[in-house]
């Protein structure tokens, strides 16, 4: 599976981003610790989020117009048959169209699932925010206020994972159609950086990656320059704050660390 993603680029300098921006993390979970110890970050699979839509938006093949059926079943031939000649493709795809397969409940459940499984296994996403005082941010994803809170300096961080920006949140998510009736970088925006407005406490931002193969756990572990850290937080609750100060200076250094009772 290839796509045109990172076709797109980035200039850094023009991105308006937060200074700042943050992971909440348990304090004694020791995969949460390898974002101090090993200087990585976790590119997470969508199917491994909360949030059952989250970068799971459905393509409507159901409502191409015949004409973009037509064009998208050229692009479907050409990948099933690249022995084919033009005609070979124009008559394949015309016999797509007419028989409405696009159409059909059976085409949702067997390609489109297959599509969906096929980018989950391809996709990874670094969920932040840029905010480190948000209770129910401390609640959910930092022990109830016993874990910590990672900040990073942001252009440094996506700079070096090629990419990141803010998540809108929509009443409705956006309409996604298939290339070549909606370009790739379009699709892959909307897709992975709306989501519903029940989840807009998050102030999310987000960096996010497509691999060329199937990724591994391995490969979802993504280095990243000791420079891109800049502060931590310690959780009200935490329990072995002297641990993470040891841990944090081994491994990364002289950075600021704060109490999360004084900092917010």
């Amino acid at each position: 599976m290839k796509d045109n993603y990172e076709k797109k680029i980035i200039d850094f300098n023009e991105i308006e981003v937060p200074e700042i921006i943050y992971k909440y993390r348990s304090s004694e979970n020791e995969n949460h610790l390898r974002f101090i110890k090993n200087k990585e970050v976790f590119m997470a699979a969508p199917s491994m989020f909360e949030d059952p839509k989250d970068c799971k938006i459905t393509t409507r093949y159901d409502l191409m117009t015949n004409e973009e059926a037509f064009r998208f079943g050229m692009k479907l031939s050409k990948i099933a048959n690249p022995h084919f000649t033009e005609f070979q493709h124009i008559n394949d795809s015309g016999k797509w169209v007419n028989q409405g397969i696009y159409k059909k409940p059976e085409f949702y459940s067997g390609y489109i699932q297959f599509v969906n499984e096929e980018y989950d296994k391809r996709r990874g996403i670094l969920s932040l925010t840029a905010k480190p005082c948000l209770d129910e941010m401390w609640e959910k994803y930092a022990d109830n206020s016993c874990g910590i809170c990672i900040g990073y300096n942001t252009k440094i961080l996506f700079k070096h994972l090629g990419g990141g920006g803010d998540v809108a949140y929509v009443d409705d998510l956006p309409l996604i159609m298939p290339a070549p009736i909606m370009d790739d970088i379009e699709a892959f925006h909307k897709t992975v950086y709306f989501k519903e407005k029940k989840w807009e406490f998050e102030q999310e931002y987000r960096a996010s990656k497509f691999f060329q193969n199937p990724a591994s756990i391995k490969d979802r572990q993504i280095p990243i320059p000791k420079e891109a850290f800049n502060r931590i937080i310690l959780g009200k609750n935490i329990k072995n704050a002297e641990h993470i100060k040891e841990i944090v200076k081994t491994y990364i250094g002289d950075i600021p660390i704060y109490e999360q009772k004084n900092f917010c």
